[in-house]
């Protein structure tokens, strides 16, 4: 990730819908994919019932619902590769951003959307990602189309990317976007953050930017509410959501190797004096290799 102060006050990862991720195939269903799974469900029922109910119409709801589905969803994107040469240069600024490994199981984050553990898409232990040549759609496993939900067939097209991203070596976790515990958000009226009440607070962060979250926990399950209506309102706009992680959940905070001593200096001082972190977790610095196009790292003390 990039070096951003902001994460050593709160350590907090985005939650990217699909719409937002970098490739454009991401966690897009393919037209294939969907007539399949329409095909399962709907093959036997062209003609009108007597119920009054036209197929068609609870045909094109239930495609439309195929097609966004995911959208409720937000995606945490991990690597298992620290050493990637790619991955520094294109998501660690060049170098001058920072690795961070957390311990990754389902107390890595405080889920509180009670809905969140029976869903069948949300992933809250990562999961590896697949790559291929081919789109999922003609080559699906029945698994993902002979289910009378949508479970596998949304988890298929969420963890399935283009070989051309093999390189990242990725998991993900696939949180629903009620989880947020703050957002991120670019207020278009002067007095809406003064408006919220006693349930929600707002950050100013730099110009018309803040930062917006629960001013508590039981209260947390309120924000995805809060920021929707806003939204729909063009109160506000810009909208990025995150989640924390837990204390104790980072065991470890790797500095590129264009990153300065002093920032590295400032940067643990926060972090170990800092609450939401839990155990400071160890730190290492990235070392460039004098012979070969690689990076080691070595432990700070």
């Amino acid at each position: 990730m990039p070096f951003r102060s902001s994460f050593f006050d709160d350590p907090l990862l985005r939650l990217t819908p699909p719409s937002e991720l970098n490739d454009p195939f991401d966690s897009k269903p393919t037209q294939t994919g969907i007539e399949k799974k329409l095909k399962f469900l709907f093959e036997d029922q062209d003609e009108a019932d007597n119920s009054g109910i036209d197929p068609q119409d609870i045909r094109a709801t239930y495609e439309d619902s195929l097609k966004k589905g995911l959208d409720q969803f937000g995606i945490v994107s991990l690597t298992e590769d620290p050493y990637n040469l790619l991955m520094w240069s294109h998501y660690a600024n060049e170098h001058r951003g920072l690795v961070i490994s957390i311990s990754c199981n389902s107390s890595t984050f405080d889920l509180h959307d009670k809905f969140t553990e029976k869903c069948g898409i949300s992933k809250i232990t990562p999961m590896k990602v697949s790559y291929s040549n081919r789109r999922p759609g003609h080559e699906m496993p029945d698994s993902t189309i002979y289910e009378y939900f949508e479970h596998n067939f949304h988890s298929h097209f969420a963890m399935t990317k283009g070989n051309d991203w093999i390189y990242e070596k990725e998991y993900r976790y696939l949180l629903r976007l009620t989880e947020a515990d703050a957002a991120i958000v670019d207020i278009n009226s002067t007095d809406w953050a003064s408006s919220q009440g006693n349930d929600i607070r707002a950050t100013h962060l730099h110009n018309n930017t803040y930062k917006v979250e629960a001013s508590c926990d039981e209260r947390r399950d309120i924000l995805p509410w809060v920021i929707a209506f806003s939204q729909g309102k063009r109160e506000i706009s810009n909208v990025k959501l995150f989640k924390r992680l837990t204390p104790n959940s980072i065991t470890g905070i790797y500095f590129g190797s264009r990153v300065s001593e002093e920032d590295i200096v400032k940067a643990r001082k926060r972090i170990e004096e800092n609450p939401l972190f839990g155990h400071p977790p160890s730190f290492y610095r990235s070392i460039e290799s004098q012979d070969r196009f690689e990076i080691d790292f070595e432990r700070l003390r």
